[in-house]
């Protein structure tokens, strides 16, 4: 099953053209912000996303389009993020669209039943065009679980900050602080998510007696 995941994964990139795995724009890192469904409502008025909210200007903005049009004038520095081709909105959409119909809806459905509200974000050193990040990034939103992403495209010299905390640039990367757990390797990740965080795990704590 590994194998289908793999080349689902693979398509959905191959879909994609590749976008996100070169930067159009290197920046410093910067603060994201944690809001979840529950929160989201009260932020914004309504459930749906993405939402973007920026702290560094005060702004909040939903709509795809409006958001990457604000992020271009705002942090772009004369690039600009997104096809070196122009491509129109609709086809963009429908590309996009299609990328999630490869992978059949992964990480639209919540899998945890019950959320912990005692655990510390996760890290997930990630290239948003990765194939192997996107199961990762699938696996932290079936469960529910909040997460920072490092982005590290190819080109972004805060590549050597992976390289200096993991010893190789390799992504995906996560750490989590809950466990001091850090570890390479899609398949590996997803397997202790599951095994940490899934319903079964949920279950059993649920069902153990505290002392």
């Amino acid at each position: 099953m590994s194998l289908v995941n793999d080349l689902s994964s693979f398509a959905a990139t191959l879909v994609r053209l590749g976008r996100g795995m070169y930067p159009a724009i290197t920046a410093e890192h910067r603060a994201a912000p944690k809001p979840r469904r529950e929160d989201l409502k009260k932020l914004g008025g309504k459930v749906q996303v993405p939402y973007l909210v920026d702290p560094n200007t005060h702004t909040r903005l939903y709509e795809s389009d409006d958001i990457i049009d604000y992020l271009n004038e705002r942090y772009a520095k004369g690039h600009h993020a997104g096809w070196s081709l122009p491509i129109p909105s609709l086809l963009d959409d429908i590309d996009s669209a299609a990328a999630s119909v490869v992978r059949l809806g992964r990480g639209t459905r919540c899998r945890a039943q019950h959320a912990r509200a005692d655990l510390k974000p996760l890290t997930l050193y990630n290239m948003e065009g990765s194939p192997y990040c996107r199961k990762v990034r699938e696996a932290l939103s079936e469960l529910d679980l909040e997460y920072i992403v490092r982005n590290l495209p190819k080109g972004s010299p805060k590549r050597a900050d992976l390289k200096a905390h993991g010893g190789k640039m390799q992504v995906p990367y996560l750490v989590d602080p809950n466990t001091t757990r850090e570890m390479y390797e899609s398949d590996e990740i997803v397997a202790y998510l599951d095994a940490e965080y899934g319903p079964a795990r949920r279950t059993a704590a649920r069902r153990t007696p505290s002392n």
